[in-house]
């Protein structure tokens, strides 16, 4: 079986930045793209609209949404992996998280519930999406999960299957409660790592008003 290792030299919390914004990780950022020939033009380390396009580029040939914005994962993607081959082991490894877990948001209380089949375990205070930014509604799963992705997410992050939206932990927890993401839904950062544990890839999750 093979793995990708990554080595990352910054935290990807810190990778999140607004147009005019100047960042030692930018000029990284900018040597990366130029590694890949998406870039042409010194590394300044200020994010402006010709480093936008080389990550929107970038982002169209991962697979990933053209948004031209560095987020968690296209920045990770930017990252050389290495690949290594890891012998499997005899038995297969027990699932840390629950085999039938779900997750219910409830925005309208701000609530995270895990489920347990049809069985409630436990309830989490959240906060969501302000209204410019709301925390989408519908039917979603677990497709990534980061320790220790840093910054504004905390000590853990639980992506969805839904653009860059994602369960994760905080470095402002007296926003808790409040509508004051992006769209995401953030936990105080003890909750995150508990529900971490209970949740696999694949785990339903399920947001409504």
């Amino acid at each position: 079986m093979k793995v990708r290792i990554i080595h990352l030299p910054h935290c990807p919390g810190q990778a999140r930045f607004a147009e005019g914004d100047h960042h030692p990780l930018i000029a990284v950022i900018q040597k990366l793209l130029t590694d890949y020939n998406l870039y042409e033009g010194s590394a300044h380390g200020i994010y402006d609209t010709r480093t936008a396009e080389a990550i929107s580029r970038f982002q169209e040939f991962r697979g990933l949404k053209p948004t031209g914005a560095v987020d968690p994962i296209t920045y990770c993607r930017l990252q050389a992996a290495a690949e290594s081959e890891v012998e499997p082991l005899n038995k297969p490894r027990a699932k840390v998280g629950l085999v039938k877990g779900n997750i219910l948001i409830s925005k309208s209380v701000r609530q995270l519930t895990l489920f347990d089949s049809n069985k409630p375990l436990r309830q989490y205070p959240i906060a969501i999406g302000k209204p410019s930014t709301p925390t989408p509604e519908g039917n979603y799963a677990i497709a990534t999960k980061i320790l220790n992705p840093g910054g504004v997410l905390g000590s853990r992050w639980m992506g969805l299957n839904f653009d860059a939206y994602g369960i994760h932990g905080t470095s402002s927890p007296w926003l808790i409660g409040q509508m004051v993401s992006n769209g995401c839904i953030r936990m105080h950062n003890a909750h995150a790592e508990e529900l971490f544990y209970h949740v696999n890839v694949g785990t339903p999750v399920f947001i409504r008003n």
